[in-house]
């Protein structure tokens, strides 16, 4: 693809005023790298295939041109000044004119919020709609009715609403796959096929993603039209993070995890274990050391979730801890460090936890720490990523040559083998009638009864003599 020519400002897109007034009322002084190659392609109308890390501004590089796309359908700008136009002439009801599909219910918020904060700022009468699991549907479903300019969806709860007829498409104008190799994953994938399958082919096609996985190369051929490749490997030295690996006995992991935090002056810090039971009880470990942190996963409830998100966000929560699907609407420009306490399923994760950190060009730092049992997967994770990392022990902290024994649960034990003629016994007894205690009962009063009828005779004859 050929080089565009970086743009040194926002001026120097074909913005409409009311959206240059927008950028400025954010406070965005100078385009990103991805705003730079993305915007004009998004402008121009052609599909776009973008490569992006967290937190270099992909949100704003395809919210802002396709809300500059919305101001100038003029129709706006007679909203509220005619009473004849209303929200019927823009978009109908049940009806949507671009599609934002995200993995998780965090990130759909926060994309929700960076649309909403820019169309303020351009016509208020824009609306902007998300919906996402993990909270009643029929909220969304009124909500919907009206209709709504821009959607951003979780595929799961999209499918719901397509189901209940709670969402048309047939006046898709854009649709916009954030982190499309996340969503290209385990049920995801056929969510987000059966998705492509509802809208109609006439559409603007716009894909973000960290990594470049096979597993969305049959979604492209399937749903872009000659999209502009933006590929930005050539702007990662411009990222300033600094990776680590700490190797540690499994064993002595939280109280490395506890020296770690008591003795680096972080402002905040993120944490990721592979488990919402690891959470928990990580965040029980580090209360007894007198450290407060916060976990974050699936199975708290959305209010408890979005609480802690924002405390976080505004610095009032110091640790975090969360699985990856949690954390990925986690959006800071100031998180000194992450700490890979499991090590990602995946390779490609490891870029997406990374990626939280080292935003805006301050310098960040993620210490991944490895047992025994992690050394081959965190090679994997190396290869992958283009890594070559030195393994560092901490004094106090040094790990033994021979991996110890992982804590294993006592295996439940078996039920002895019967044989046949066990068996058949076993049975008999199975199918014996029970007695009742009224019947026990009156046998034992009988049996007493005999008993001192035969004591009054013995005793008789005594007295007899």
């Amino acid at each position: 693809m050929k080089k565009d020519t970086p743009n040194a400002d926002f001026e120097s897109f074909s913005f409409s005023d009311d959206v240059l007034s927008a950028i400025k009322g954010m406070g965005f002084e100078k385009p990103t790298d991805i705003q730079r190659k993305t915007i004009p392609a998004i402008l121009e109308g052609k599909d776009v295939l973008a490569r992006a890390d967290t937190g270099s501004g992909k949100t704003a590089a395809f919210a802002l041109p396709l809300l500059d796309s919305m101001s100038n359908l003029n129709i706006y700008s007679q909203i509220g000044r005619d009473k004849r136009f209303d929200a019927r002439n823009r978009v109908a009801s049940n009806c949507v004119q671009v599609l934002v599909l995200v993995p998780t219910r965090e990130l759909a918020i926060q994309v929700a919020e960076v649309f909403t904060q820019l169309s303020a700022n351009i016509y208020p009468e824009i609306k902007c709609q998300s919906v996402y699991g993990g909270v009643k549907i029929n909220p969304q479903m009124m909500a919907l009715r009206g209709g709504a300019d821009i959607l951003v969806a979780t595929p799961g709860r999209l499918l719901d609403l397509v189901d209940q007829n709670a969402i048309k498409f047939n006046q898709i104008k854009a649709l916009v796959i954030d982190e499309v190799d996340r969503l290209m994953k385990g049920d995801f994938q056929e969510e987000i096929e059966r998705i492509s399958k509802l809208l109609p082919n006439k559409r603007q096609n716009l894909m973000f993603t960290a990594t470049f996985p096979e597993s969305i190369t049959r979604l492209i051929r399937d749903v872009m039209n000659e999209p502009a490749i933006i590929n930005m490997d050539e702007f990662i030295d411009e990222l300033e993070i600094e990776h680590r690996v700490v190797r540690v006995n499994h064993h002595q992991k939280n109280d490395l995890l506890a020296h770690l935090l008591h003795e680096n002056d972080w402002e905040q810090v993120l944490i990721f274990c592979s488990a919402k039971r690891t959470c928990d009880n990580l965040v029980k470990k580090l209360e007894k050391r007198s450290i407060e942190a916060v976990a974050m996963h699936s199975d708290k409830e959305q209010s408890k979730r979005s609480a802690a998100l924002k405390k976080f966000k505004t610095g009032e929560i110091r640790i975090l801890i969360a699985t990856d699907v949690a954390a990925r609407g986690i959006d800071i420009d100031q998180l000194p460090c992450v700490i890979n306490y499991d090590l990602p399923r995946s390779p490609n994760d490891y870029t997406h936890r990374a990626g939280r950190t080292g935003r805006a060009g301050q310098q960040g730092l993620v210490i991944s720490l490895i047992a025994h049992h992690e050394y081959q997967h965190f090679s994997v994770i190396e290869r992958h990523n283009a890594l070559n990392l030195e393994r560092e022990e901490l004094e106090g902290f040094e790990v033994d040559e021979v991996p110890p024994s992982l804590p294993r649960k006592s295996p439940k034990k078996k039920k002895p083998k019967l044989n046949k003629k066990q068996k058949l016994k076993q049975e008999n007894a199975e199918q014996q009638p029970v007695k009742e205690p009224e019947e026990l009962s009156s046998k034992t009063e009988k049996v007493e009864k005999e008993e001192a009828a035969v004591n009054a005779d013995i005793w008789g004859k005594y007295k007899k003599k």
